[in-house]
């Protein structure tokens, strides 16, 4: 009886381990590298793909960790810092407030027109007053010599207020 060809599950060739001696690379190895066994069968390499074949840590062209996230990373934060300095020195994080010297003008000048007080000086109003609808505070003003004091509503954030009658 003849040995049938290799089944389409078997390699060609010699079938189970070598017979004889082992063979050994004729050339020296690379400066640096150790020389690796000759092994047959199913071992793996990792110069094939075998275990350890992929490193963990991708290293650049010149053997060194890329610089290229960090540099990302930095420039990104740098843009961001810059873009809340920007916002935060154009108020972007403060409330609207009353300008003070609009506001002493128009409380005299509504005094002066609605209330016929024809000898209206000294408005003095709280600092930073917030442009919010229904905001009350008071303002101290002389009217004809004599300290009088006036309410001082907030109406919308147009900024529209109502002047209290001098009391």
């Amino acid at each position: 009886m003849t040995q049938p060809g290799p089944q389409w599950w078997q390699p060609e060739g010699q079938q189970g381990p070598p017979s004889g001696p082992i063979p050994q690379p004729s050339a020296p190895p690379y400066q640096g590298q150790t020389p690796q066994p000759s092994t047959f069968g199913g071992s793996f390499s990792s110069s094939y793909g075998g275990f350890g074949a992929f490193d963990t840590e991708p290293l650049g062209s010149d053997g060194k960790k890329s610089r290229t996230p960090w540099i990302v990373g930095a420039v990104a934060l740098v843009l961001l810092a810059g873009g809340g300095a920007v916002a935060w020195f154009s108020g972007a994080f403060t409330k609207d407030v009353l300008d003070s010297e609009a506001l002493r003008d128009g409380i005299a000048t509504v005094l002066r027109d609605s209330y016929g007080e024809q000898s209206v000086g000294n408005v003095n109003c709280p600092e930073d007053q917030q442009i919010t609808a229904g905001h009350t505070f008071d303002c101290t003003v002389d009217v004809a010599g004599k300290p009088k004091t006036v309410s001082i509503r907030v109406l919308n954030d147009k900024p529209q207020y109502e002047v209290g009658a001098p009391h």
